[in-house]
């Protein structure tokens, strides 16, 4: 019974190595039918994509229009208000009524000895 193994083995590897080349054989047929189907769906999606970008171009040119808006509830307006007077420049005075910064002149104490 053990002699009749390694000939089993050999007869599942020769018949595997059959449809093996068999299906290496057929690969190229299969490669470029589904070639031509990748191609054709990219070209639907760069159709797609094209069409996105030409929405977002012309989005981008309402955008710059000047759109007047007002505040829809009061919360949106405090925060408008509260923004616009984090995002202003900051003015500390003018510069007639600033002070001048006077220097203070510190006498070293001499210690005498006792």
């Amino acid at each position: 019974m053990i002699e009749y193994l390694p000939s089993f083995l050999l007869l599942c590897l020769l018949i595997s190595a059959v449809f093996l080349i068999r299906l290496l054989l057929e690969l190229p047929v299969s490669l470029t039918t589904k070639t031509e189907v990748i191609g054709s769906e990219l070209k639907d999606i760069t159709d797609i994509l094209d069409e996105i970008a030409g929405y977002i171009d012309s989005v981008g040119e309402l955008a710059n229009q000047a759109i007047p808006q007002t505040a829809n509830s009061p919360m949106e307006s405090i925060l408008n208000g509260l923004i616009s007077s984090v995002m202003a420049p900051k003015t500390h005075g003018s510069p007639d009524t600033q002070r001048t910064v006077q220097e203070i002149n510190i006498t070293p104490q001499v210690e005498t000895e006792n």
